[in-house]
């Protein structure tokens, strides 16, 4: 196959670009589970949950399976049915819905756990801003965002996020907990596909509580 790069912040259509990864590749991020940083701190993440950016449901339907109410929302519709099936064939309560997280800010619900495996670093400026206004918004007084990120190694698609850019942009109203480099899997599909693409990089994980 012809080599393609993921869209990310300078996509002329997020959506569109998503939608035709979905449709036509392998995604790298959608490896059927959690993240292992979320795996580790499993206890940490209690109900109700949302799961910000949800893909085709594999870190919703881990936690659902451990007792916990889950939410998941993408504004990609394959990954939305794809994740209903996957609950269905599991016999697992989930809701998943075809929501942009750009509205969060909108909606009327309220979570102790918010999840954003691979969903931050797509945004940048005045999107970023809203998106996590809109986290703020449905997230708990002292509940917690677990967060995993791009960090600014120019090797990512579309660039990254610092260290500075993530305290920067949770400085109001946030705390961190912990901010550290984590090691991540992809896709077997996607590693057969493009050998080593992202082979021994790491990502942030950060686990950051909204103030009460």
């Amino acid at each position: 196959m012809e080599n393609r790069e993921l869209p990310m912040q300078d996509a002329p259509s997020t959506l569109a670009g998503f939608t035709k990864i979905y449709a036509e590749t392998n995604p790298p991020w959608d490896i059927g589970k959690p993240q292992p940083p979320f795996i580790a701190v499993a206890d940490q993440i209690v109900s109700p949950v949302l799961d910000a950016g949800c893909g085709t449901g594999g870190t919703s339907l881990f936690f659902a399976a451990r007792g916990a109410e889950v939410t998941g929302v993408d504004f990609v519709e394959d990954a939305i049915r794809s994740a209903r099936a996957k609950a269905d064939e599991r016999g697992l309560n989930v809701e998943f819905l075809v929501k942009d997280a750009m509205t969060l800010g909108e909606w009327d619900r309220r979570f102790a756990s918010v999840i954003d495996s691979g969903l931050f670093h797509i945004y940048a400026g005045d999107e970023r801003r809203r998106y996590v206004q809109g986290l703020a918004h449905v997230l708990e007084p002292g509940g917690r965002l677990f967060l995993y990120s791009f960090n600014d190694d120019a090797s990512w698609p579309g660039g990254g996020v610092s260290r500075q850019q993530l305290y920067d942009a949770f400085s109001d109203g946030w705390e961190f907990e912990s901010l550290e480099l984590a090691g991540g899997e992809v896709n077997p599909a996607f590693e057969a596909e493009f050998p080593g693409k992202f082979a021994d990089m790491k990502m942030w994980f950060a686990i950051i509580r909204r103030k009460e």
